[in-house]
């Protein structure tokens, strides 16, 4: 009895329950020298996800702002949930990495931008490779390219069923793997995703904390600003407690997140004054703004220059 009683409490079925995150000041994980100091906060928010077992699933339906989704809507194609939540760091660091371009070049601070690594995210079914999401591209056929164009670009000058030759390193170890290229659509494809990781070189020695758990693109917005914030002079918060998301690439473009629902209610809950997200959420967050009637400030951004001249103007 005692063995059914923990297996029907503990069994996963194949659905996850959103619900209303917390938030990451993000002001404070920014650390590093002679930085500017602020009077308010930037925070990144986040969803809570839940793995879908019976006690859960149950309380979903007595919690209006609990909502239980398919398993296989939330993970990445082939990817069961923990094997997505290992991707997601990868591109928790990607962000990071696009956040720091962004925010060194719109300060006009001096950078260099010393190492670049491409590390694979995806691999499809289809590939012919013993390649793995987690494993960093050293070179193809003895040429290094460092990001994902400059990969497709060599690739796709070559032939469906031609071979290239990837060095890599997988868990410290370097390795290599003859791969044939497959057809995609008519074109010579590796079958893979590779996301660009820099390391950067500034007088303030920026560092950006980061904890195991977290994952995930939707913070680097709301980083970008946060680095930014600290190493100029002028105080984007003007004292507040300003909260958001979005993606962020290297042109400054924020882009559209899951789940900003629950980001909303829960930034309104950790007390924040202004919240931020990409156009594109908008409107759904300002469905759940009036629906529920939240005191806050709404704001929206297409580009990271946008961002910053809405937050001038509060």
């Amino acid at each position: 009895f005692l063995a059914l009683l923990i297996f029907g409490l503990t069994y996963e079925f194949p659905y996850a329950i959103y619900k209303p995150g917390g938030s990451i000041n993000m002001s404070d994980r920014v650390e590093g020298d002679n930085m500017y100091d602020e009077k308010g906060s930037l925070s990144m928010t986040y969803v809570s996800v839940v793995r879908g077992t019976a006690p859960f699933l149950l309380v979903s339906f007595l919690n209006s702002n609990w909502d239980v989704v398919p398993t296989k809507d939330i993970t990445y194609d082939d990817a069961d949930l923990d094997e997505t939540l290992e991707i997601d760091k990868i591109y928790m660091k990607e962000a990071i990495s696009n956040a720091e371009y962004v925010a060194y070049d719109r300060a006009n601070i001096r950078y260099v931008e010393k190492e670049k690594h491409s590390v694979v995210t995806y691999v499809s079914k289809d590939a012919k490779t013993k390649l793995k999401y987690g494993d960093e591209i050293v070179s193809i056929d003895g040429r290094d390219y460092t990001t994902l164009l400059e990969f497709q670009n060599y690739v796709s000058a070559k032939k469906p069923g031609d071979e290239v030759r990837i060095e890599y390193i997988r868990e410290g170890d370097n390795a290599v793997d003859v791969v044939t290229l497959i057809d995609v659509e008519g074109k010579a494809k590796v079958g893979l995703s590779i996301a660009t990781i820099s390391d950067f070189e500034t007088d303030f020695d920026i560092d950006i904390k980061t904890k195991e758990s977290e994952s995930g693109p939707s913070g680097g917005f709301i980083t970008a600003l946060a680095i930014y914030n600290r190493i100029t002079e002028e105080d984007l918060t003007k004292g507040k407690t300003i909260m958001g998301t979005g993606t962020i690439d290297r042109d400054g473009v924020v882009g559209e997140i899951g789940g900003v629902k629950y980001k909303l209610l829960g930034a309104v809950r950790k007390g924040a004054e202004v919240f931020l997200c990409p156009e594109e959420n908008y409107e759904e967050a300002l469905k759940v703004k009036k629906e529920t009637e939240l005191d806050i400030v709404l704001l929206s951004a297409k580009t990271f220059d946008e961002a910053l001249q809405k937050l001038a103007e509060l």
